[in-house]
């Protein structure tokens, strides 16, 4: 268990990177930014297609399966719905001021804040889950979540600087936000030990979630800022991930 929380809370701080690089170098080109969501978005299809679905598969019954993908596909769906975020950390990164109402872009900051400490806790859910299935798995998640939280991390902090937030409370929101993707894998690690059939829809859960993330979130935005860098990105997390695979086993 010390392990996990180790390792989801580095994943969890990769959003207060994001914010850094925001406060203090600027939003990455298009381009960059675009090849960047397309490693991301290929890390994580890999990682569901590779580790968690066989793992389910062989460990569980197909209709626990079922229902705990269909459960974190909806649960992530719902969250963006209820928070009006459809790309959290896609087009809110390349956010540009229309008004100079400071109060406005605060409260925007305010729903982005919320938005992503509630999409944190499935992630660490996820990662809790993986490393109930296999250590490797439990790892590949938390290293394309973390892949993902930085340009989140991006998309919080450019709100709350078109507000004129000091930048140290940007950064100490960003440092308790991450803190919800540990608590999340502590849920996880916990609850999905508790049964087989827990394991099972533990994993499915994740397998569901990144799904979501993959087809609605991550994919979409690369390809709309860029999409031969995106695609491009794509190309390197498959390569990547199968060197991975080859010194790791």
């Amino acid at each position: 268990m010390s392990e996990l929380l180790f390792i989801s809370t580095l994943a969890g701080l990769t959003t207060v990177i994001g914010v850094l690089i925001t406060l203090f170098i600027g939003t990455p080109g298009r381009k960059l930014m675009a090849f960047y969501l397309g490693l991301s978005t290929g890390i994580m299809a890999l990682v569901v297609a590779v580790e968690l679905l066989p793992a389910t598969l062989w460990k569980g019954e197909v209709y626990g399966a079922f229902l705990g993908m269909v459960m974190g596909f909806m649960l992530l769906k719902l969250l963006h719905h209820l928070m009006g975020m459809r790309s959290a950390g896609s087009d809110s990164t390349q956010a540009r001021p229309r008004h100079n109402d400071v109060q406005e872009w605060r409260r925007a900051g305010w729903m982005m804040a919320a938005a992503l400490a509630f999409h944190h806790v499935p992630e660490g859910i996820a990662i809790g889950a993986g490393f109930q299935a296999h250590h490797h798995a439990g790892v590949m998640i938390a290293l394309s979540m973390s892949l993902h939280n930085i340009p989140e991390g991006m998309g919080l902090a450019a709100p709350f600087l078109l507000g004129c937030m000091r930048e140290r409370w940007i950064l100490l929101f960003a440092f308790f936000i991450s803190l919800c993707i540990p608590a999340g894998a502590w849920i996880g690690g916990f609850y999905f030990t508790s049964s087989p059939q827990a394991v099972t829809f533990g994993m499915a859960f994740a397998a569901g979630a990144m799904v979501y993330l993959i087809w609605k979130e991550l994919g979409p935005a690369g390809l709309r800022m860029h999409t031969l860098s995106a695609q491009f990105g794509m190309l390197v997390s498959l390569v990547g991930m199968l060197l991975l695979h080859i010194f790791m086993i």
